[in-house]
């Protein structure tokens, strides 16, 4: 009997226990239910905001299928997650702490297809996450499909940090000049709020009005690069994205430029031989290739080589197209990559130029944050040590002689190192005169 009446009260102990546990369950979901209708409210209202943006920019002849992308983009951009009820209403759970985020924001439009090119692109990635991480910054990076989606991006952003109850700190970073044109025409439309910056990259022009330039120049440390290659494979396949655009034709001209010098002495049966061909004619062109199109390339130039003896010195200029032809050569015989930004990424690789944007994104993104505010205009090559040529004779992943050679004397290198300022410095001094 007592042992009866012990378990009656333990129930009946349990079953209080578990209505208070399912009463503030019941309460938590009626307060989680509201707090999500608003949310689910907040959400709706940035879809038609949107949605006017869209309808506004295809009247200005903007394809909607890109501007759809940016709107759908940037709410993503709020970290907000979605799931479906069984009524299949639409919930939307975000973090309770997920009220509009006022900290500063870096946001940067990349070429059509740039990331992953592990390259130049992906350096600013990089330098742009190095610098924000250490500071309360927010980042968002738009890597579009097409030069049209591009711009229906900076539409979009150039609307939002021109509105006039914006209170948000924005830097803007465009790293092409695809978009150049576009920019010169409406960068004043920015100057009516002071918590708006832009930062463009890469053009020898600063902009008239508001926002700044970088222009980093290939020229003399792709000079210095093309003076050391005989030392090294005399033939030498030089592959540029496009002659119009002048980061692609600096380096290029630099690259042959310092070819055509005879710092270093070659063998009689090693004859120089440099060829030069293009992906695309026209400005923005030949960024990107596929890989068909690049093999056929390939084929083509060795289908015009009488001597495959010893291998060419394959040297991209291509932006996005670089790591096609970077990953091809590790399946083909008798190229090796050479040129820009291969450091650690091709095991023969003896030399390659690097441009060190990253380190650019870092120092500009601190100037922004602190106040100070980014130069007006910046060249930054050779002499300032933010592109330079690195040599290194040694296969990276088992640290042995890739080459059988001499190695180059520090003090030809610093030789040819010191012309190669001096040759940029006139370059650049002529073609801004002319």
């Amino acid at each position: 009997m007592v042992e009866t009446t012990t378990l009656i009260v333990l129930l009946a102990v349990a079953l209080v226990v578990m209505a208070i546990v399912v009463g503030a369950l019941v309460v938590r979901l009626i307060h989680k239910n509201n707090e999500l209708k608003e949310k689910n409210d907040v959400i709706v209202r940035e879809v038609r905001r949107n949605q006017t943006l869209i309808d506004r920019a295809v009247q200005q002849g903007v394809s909607r299928a890109a501007m759809l992308s940016v709107s759908l983009l940037l709410l993503g951009s709020v970290s907000v997650l979605t799931s479906c009820s069984k009524d299949d209403e639409t919930i939307y759970t975000p973090d309770p702490s997920d009220a509009p985020s006022t900290r500063p924001l870096v946001t940067v439009v990349y070429s059509p297809d740039a990331l992953g090119d592990r390259s130049y692109n992906d350096l600013i990635y990089t330098g742009v996450e190095d610098v924000t991480n250490l500071r309360e910054i927010r980042t968002l990076h738009l890597s579009p499909a097409t030069k049209e989606e591009g711009l229906a991006y900076l539409e979009d952003i150039f609307r939002q940090m021109e509105a006039p109850g914006d209170t948000i700190r924005r830097l803007l970073i465009v790293a092409s000049s695809d978009y150049d044109t576009w920019l010169r025409q409406n960068n004043k439309r920015l100057e009516g709020n002071p918590r708006a910056d832009l930062l463009y990259l890469e053009t020898s022009t600063p902009l008239d009005g508001k926002g700044s330039t970088i222009y980093m120049p290939y020229y003399g440390a792709m000079y210095e690069a093309g003076a050391i290659a005989p030392h090294f494979y005399p033939k030498a396949l030089l592959i540029g994205a496009n002659p119009d655009d002048k980061p692609v034709s600096d380096a290029m001209q630099g690259y042959k430029d310092g070819y055509a010098t005879d710092w270093i002495p070659t063998k009689p049966w090693m004859k120089k031989r440099l060829t030069t061909v293009y992906i695309g004619q026209h400005a923005g062109e030949g960024y990107g290739i596929y890989d068909s199109q690049a093999l056929k390339m390939l084929r083509d130039y060795e289908a015009q080589d009488s001597d495959d003896s010893y291998g060419t010195a394959l040297i991209p200029v291509c932006g996005g197209a670089n790591s096609v032809f970077m990953r091809l050569s590790l399946t083909i015989q008798n190229y090796i990559v050479m040129g820009v930004d291969v450091v650690g990424q091709m095991p023969n690789c003896q030399y390659s130029v690097v441009k060190h944007v990253d380190w650019a994104m870092m120092d500009n993104i601190k100037l922004w944050f602190s106040g100070e505010g980014m130069p007006k205009h910046q060249s930054l090559g050779l002499a300032s040590g933010y592109t330079e040529l690195k040599v290194h004779l040694r296969n990276y992943i088992t640290q042995e002689m890739s080459m059988e050679r001499d190695p180059i004397s520090e003090e030809l290198l610093k030789q040819i190192h010191e012309e190669a300022v001096k040759k940029e410095e006139e370059y650049l001094t002529f073609n801004i005169e002319h």
